[in-house]
């Protein structure tokens, strides 16, 4: 890309080739993708351009999430995962007075980010199309999670906004690359006003055409991908139990770990070079959890033997 000069010049203003490049990788129809600057810039827009007066959110979830809603001033509520044993689980049921209000906007991602968890879309999607309310379901892991179907789609609920994100799984995370799927028309071309012009810039376009030329290769990568976090996964979840840990259940390339001092732990092993996310700032959980991230297997012993060293030392 860089070799052909694609920095010297604006990318399409439409985005026709990176448009038609995404819909055939992902399966759903050209006229109602949207690219963007990766997830953040996806979700960002649905909540300008559609101005609810309440957003609920499934959580714990990201943080942005309520940032950007008072900013905007928009109500801001939560429906929490329950807790049983070593597992979070979640109660459509406790969405429903949201789901008959037109005027919200829910928020579920999906799989999880902290808990890992991923809903089945053919029970999550029939709900949700019932709704009277719009839902943005953010899929920015789906890619990773091994028991999921990376296609969007068509003929999907036009009350339901669909966000993927490139950067998780190319784990290219200075090219900012996704998309917003919406089959409501003029919701698209409300979202699509919003935006700003060339949003999307000329090397991460280049790159994801190759989705196009490079199809096969790249759908066989994410599937080797699959199988190494499902297994690398097991691995360091029975490690982790070994060390009397509690791992919760997770269907993506991270896991979640219950330490007991989980913002100690996170700042001691930044100190020695790894990074654990403290899940202090999530709502549900708190200081006691850490999410950890799958990784190559030196790595993951590297973080596993200095682990149980902190833990040793209480």
């Amino acid at each position: 890309c860089v070799r052909n000069r694609v920095l010297d010049k604006y990318p399409d203003y439409s985005y026709r080739d990176l448009r038609r490049a995404l819909a055939r990788f992902y399966r759903c129809r050209e006229e109602n993708v949207l690219p963007t600057a990766g997830a953040g810039e996806a979700v960002n827009l649905t909540l300008i351009a559609v101005r609810p007066r309440t957003v609920v959110v499934l959580e714990p979830s990201y943080g942005e999430y309520e940032d950007v809603s008072h900013v905007l001033g928009i109500e801001y509520r939560s429906v929490f995962y329950r807790r049983d044993g070593s597992r979070f689980y979640l109660d459509l049921s406790h969405l429903d007075e949201a789901c008959l209000d037109e005027d919200t906007l829910i928020i579920v991602t999906n799989p999880n980010n902290p808990l890992g968890i991923y809903i089945d879309k053919n029970l999550l999607i029939p709900y949700l199309s019932r709704c009277r309310a719009r839902v943005l379901v953010d899929e920015a892991y789906i890619e990773l999670c091994s028991r999921c179907s990376i296609e969007v789609g068509h003929d999907l609920p036009k009350n339901i906004i669909f966000v993927r994100s490139l950067t998780k799984w190319l784990s290219l995370p200075g090219i900012r690359l996704g998309f917003l799927y919406t089959e409501d028309d003029e919701l698209y071309r409300k979202i699509d006003i919003v935006r700003q012009p060339w949003n999307v810039n000329s090397l991460a376009e280049c790159l994801a055409l190759g989705l196009v030329e490079y199809e096969n290769e790249f759908k066989r990568f994410i599937e080797y991908s699959r199988r190494y976090i499902e297994n690398e996964k097991k691995r360091v979840s029975r490690k982790l139990i070994d060390m009397g840990l509690t791992v919760f259940e997770s269907d993506t390339n991270f896991i979640l770990v219950e330490v007991g001092g989980g913002d100690r732990i996170s700042r001691d092993l930044r100190k020695k070079g790894i990074a654990v996310r403290s899940c202090t700032s999530f709502k549900g959980l708190g200081p006691s959890f850490i999410r950890m991230a799958i990784r190559q297997a030196k790595e993951n012993d590297e973080l596993l033997d200095i682990l149980s060293k902190e833990i040793a030392l209480g």
